[in-house]
């Protein structure tokens, strides 16, 4: 026999119209959370004034691991090297070390953590490096933070925030790459069929 309680019953009745407004809540916050990584991503382009004849960009540059999807947010191409750019989707405190697996963001009184943005871009540069047969030397990981972020640890010179990025990467004079060989990267990359593929076998397309 089913056993109704009637306080439950009655919480339920003046309740049952939070359910809704808690569904529009979760939705709303989806789509701000949407909008901020659509904006931060603008605002990092729109800051980045890098010389773009000198600096190809490639954005949202695919990544393939067996089965596994994933993107590199930015790659720049130059003569002075390849930069690895993570713009991670992150405001408020951060904590961090280079040898940890998570980093930690508190925003007003949440707590959540995220992939060390570093470890991430050291797995692209290995894969590219291999896909391209160019040495890892010639690539530069770089994780950009918003304006909205503050470090409460110390960070490694290559975590930036946007309006240091700039400068930071303009500070790499060496020349590394030929324009030859900018060309024929950018065209690799550039390339629908362009995989890359983590595997301990590796496809020379590009060589020094």
């Amino acid at each position: 026999m089913i056993n109704f309680n009637p306080l439950s019953d009655g919480i339920f009745i003046h309740l049952w119209w939070m359910i809704p407004i808690a569904a529009v809540f979760f939705l709303a916050n989806s789509l701000r959370n949407k909008k901020l990584v659509g904006r931060f991503t603008a605002n990092f382009r729109a800051q980045c004034k890098l010389n773009a004849e000198i600096y190809h960009e490639i954005n949202k540059l695919d990544v393939r691991s067996g089965s596994e999807h994933l993107q590199v947010d930015h790659v720049y191409i130059s003569r002075h090297g390849i930069f690895v750019v993570n713009t991670p989707n992150q405001q408020g405190l951060i904590w961090g070390d280079k040898k940890d697996g998570l980093w930690t963001q508190r925003y007003h009184k949440s707590e959540s953590q995220f992939p060390n943005p570093l470890r991430q871009n050291q797995r692209y540069i290995e894969a590219l490096s291999k896909q391209l047969s160019l040495p890892q030397q010639v690539f530069f990981s770089v994780a950009v933070f918003g304006k909205n972020c503050r470090f409460q640890t110390m960070m490694p010179d290559n975590v930036v925030e946007s309006f240091d990025f700039v400068e930071y990467v303009s500070q790499y004079e060496e020349i590394l790459l030929s324009d030859e060989e900018v060309v024929q990267i950018r065209k690799t990359l550039e390339t629908n069929e362009f995989d890359v593929v983590f595997a301990k076998q590796s496809v020379g397309v590009y060589t020094l």
